[in-house]
């Protein structure tokens, strides 16, 4: 495996361990080198993980699933349609997504359909053409990179997350026949340059550099509750400075696995302009084969669109 954004998103990997609450140390733990190491063109030999190989694409690493199509999908589209009805599904960005995935014979699962009805409702409220360029923080899977793509087709896209989760994005990028395989950039420090490249990498340790960038909007779906406040007071700071407007979709509350606490009501919203605040109502159950086939996500999820101007 000889790329050079992998390697130096591997390198990178103890900076962004500082970024990680409990959360991401138990799903992502901290590694060990083998003393046979030599290079970084063995990358599997390099790196032993107690779980979740991030070099393995199908891995859920707690940030979403890569699901092949199987048999069992005849099942899964009923649930589908149980949970989400059929509009979702005659979509301009149900059916965008669904050309890429096709050719990676990939099932349009949870995730993916959480993140077609966000970008549904933003292309109703915000111009894409007014939407010059735009922020991910916490994707996974390239579901939110992707919707940014095809909705906001005029926009520069960054996406910033932890170095193995970057690196599982990437492992999927790099199989996708398109604009963004080729015109993906990773930032190495704070002070780096932007060109003419579509898509940027942000390794969570380098955040400092997306202040000032006149970012129009950050989006965060599913990601800051998996933060400490700490971390999540970084980025609202960083969003504020840009003058940004945010899409958040986040848990209520949650008591992480160290016992740090996450309140949607306690983000640094201040004198924000709420667009709209509310429950978001796709994402309060999620369906699997497993009895009784339809489950609710432990705890009340809200969503808002606020703009910080």
């Amino acid at each position: 495996m000889n790329d050079v954004i992998i390697k130096k998103l591997i390198e990178n990997i103890e900076k962004t361990n500082d970024n990680k609450s409990s959360h991401w140390k138990l799903l992502l733990p901290e590694q060990k080198k083998f003393k046979d190491y030599k290079n970084l063109d063995n990358q599997l030999s390099y790196f032993f993980y107690k779980k979740n190989d991030f070099l393995n694409k199908f891995e859920h690493l707690g940030a979403g699933a890569f699901t092949l199509k199987s048999k069992k999908d005849v099942f899964h589209n009923i649930l589908q349609k149980t949970i989400y009805g059929n509009k979702v599904f005659k979509t301009n960005t149900f059916k965008k997504y669904k050309i890429i995935f096709d050719k990676h014979n990939r099932f349009m699962d949870n995730d993916t359909i959480r993140h077609i009805f966000t970008f549904e409702k933003l292309k109703k409220i915000l111009n894409p053409k007014s939407i010059k360029s735009i922020c991910l923080i916490g994707d996974g899977k390239l579901n939110g990179v992707l919707g940014a793509y095809f909705t906001f087709p005029k926009a520069k896209i960054y996406t910033i997350n932890l170095s193995e989760l970057l690196i599982n994005d990437y492992l999927i990028l790099k199989d996708l026949k398109d604009e963004l395989k080729i015109s993906t950039e990773l930032v190495d420090n704070v002070k780096f340059k932007i060109n003419d490249k579509k898509l940027y990498l942000v390794p969570s340790n380098f955040k400092n550099f997306l202040l000032n960038k006149k970012i129009d909007l950050f989006i965060n779906i599913a990601a800051f509750q998996e933060m400490n406040m700490n971390e999540i007071n970084q980025y609202f700071k960083i969003i504020k400075n840009n003058k940004s407007k945010l899409y958040c979709c986040n848990r209520e509350y949650k008591k992480l696995n160290g016992g740090e606490e996450v309140f949607f009501d306690k983000y640094k919203w201040g004198k924000s302009k709420r667009i709209f605040w509310e429950n978001c109502p796709w994402h309060q159950k999620y369906f699997n084969l497993k009895f009784p086939f339809i489950h609710k996500y432990d705890g009340n999820l809200k969503h808002c669109l606020v703009d910080f101007e």
